[in-house]
């Protein structure tokens, strides 16, 4: 394996995707102690209410439907939730790829109005084909370069993508409190998820709210403007006969997702994702890899042949070992979307994209895993072969370990 010389000092030329460099170097550059880590973050802090959302049954979608028709029924509900969130003030966090979205509503905005405007979001989802958890919370969090983070950020994204089911609000006890009555009694305590604390569950809620419909669906969408007024105005039929070819291309894709050290600090756990992303970056040019996304948490890297992935997974996860993290790597090949954004970034979407997330970050499996679809050129025979159940989809292929 190639050797790769990681310092902060490369941070000057190669900015963390997520994570304005000169805070990184400002923290690292002189004593770490509370006080400073508090006056590095105060321009950051923010307090307010978060709502994050993820949608339900995804992976039995992709079985019966076209990518387009699948993005286009992931879209609706995001299109419901950023126009109930703006009407009251909500700002849209980061780009809604996938099947997540996030809202932050300032510390101005009653909690009580973002959980009546998000039930009326529920109500509306009921008549579409997928539906929405949600889970709510009101806190202090970071707001870093387009993204938020913090305990409570990450705690309700969590318990939103992990706990909740579909037409479900998952709410805090920090959010309860100041609910009206009305709702607060339709409320039903979690008792399975105590171990994360008290939180109360809103499910097919029959009493009036209050709620304003706003006009803005236009929610920050992982792909360029055209496609998303395509996906809006044609039906699921014509959806399942267009093959959108300015988009689709045949790739192996190669999911990263990194396990991080628990940091006291914040800022130590934004170096990590600095030097996380760098490795990343590095690596992927050494090997000469499309990089369509890398964070410091997670990166999408593609490539023409599977052996060539391989390879690379095999360096990003011993490069990972050296700065002390461990990397899980899914391999998986066909057709995705590529999307140009405004910002002069990509998104990328595809069901080789799902099927290495899973790999990487549901099999519970170290090494790399490399699905059945990537044509290995011999490469299996060094190999062992692993089949796995995985939100109801059988996956095989064959693990590397490293």
């Amino acid at each position: 394996m190639a050797t790769y010389n990681i310092s902060l000092a490369d941070l000057r030329q190669d900015i963390a995707g997520l994570i304005p460099a000169g805070l990184v170097l400002s923290w690292n550059g002189q004593e770490k102690t509370s006080a400073r880590h508090e006056q590095l973050l105060a321009p950051f802090r923010k307090r307010g209410t978060l709502v994050s959302t993820d949608s339900a049954g995804l992976s039995t979608l992709t079985q019966r439907y076209s990518l387009a028709q699948v993005m286009k029924l992931v879209s609706e509900p995001k299109e419901v939730i950023h126009v109930y969130g703006t009407a009251i003030g909500g700002e849209a966090i980061g780009i809604w790829a996938a099947d997540n979205s996030q809202m932050f509503f300032g510390e101005e905005i009653a909690p009580s109005r973002v959980v009546a405007q998000m039930l009326a979001v529920q109500e509306r989802v009921k008549a579409l084909r997928v539906q929405v958890g949600m889970g709510i919370h009101t806190c202090e969090c970071y707001r870093v370069g387009g993204g938020l983070f913090g305990e409570g950020a990450d705690f309700i994204e969590a318990i939103a993508e992990d706990e909740t089911s579909g037409g479900e609000i998952v709410v805090s006890g920090a959010v309860l409190e100041r609910l009206p009555g009305g709702i607060r009694d339709a409320a039903r305590v979690r008792e399975d998820l105590r171990a994360h604390g008290a939180l109360w569950s809103l499910k097919d809620f029959s009493g009036r709210v209050e709620a304003v419909e706003g006009g803005n669906p236009h929610y920050p969408t992982p792909f360029d403007a055209a496609f998303f007024q395509r996906l809006r105005s044609m039906s699921m039929e014509e959806l399942g006969k267009e093959a959108f070819p300015e988009y689709r291309k045949t790739r192996t894709v190669v999911f990263v997702k990194v396990k991080h050290v628990p940091r006291e600090f914040l800022l130590d756990s934004f170096t990590d994702m600095s030097l996380i992303d760098l490795t990343v970056r590095r690596i992927a040019s050494s090997h000469g890899a499309d990089v369509v996304k890398s964070n410091g948490t997670l990166a999408i890297v593609l490539f023409d042949e599977g052996r060539e992935a391989v390879a690379f997974a095999r360096d990003i996860i011993e490069g990972n070992r050296v700065l002390g993290v461990e990397a899980h790597v899914g391999v998986a090949r066909g057709e995705v979307y590529l999307f140009p954004l405004a910002n002069g970034e990509r998104e990328i979407a595809g069901n080789p994209v799902n099927v290495a997330s899973k790999l990487a970050e549901d099999s519970g499996l170290e090494g790399v895993l490399v699905e059945r679809s990537v044509s290995l050129g011999g490469l299996e025979r060094d190999g062992s072969p692993f089949q796995l159940t995985l939100s109801r989809v059988e996956l095989t292929g064959h693990r590397f370990a490293v």
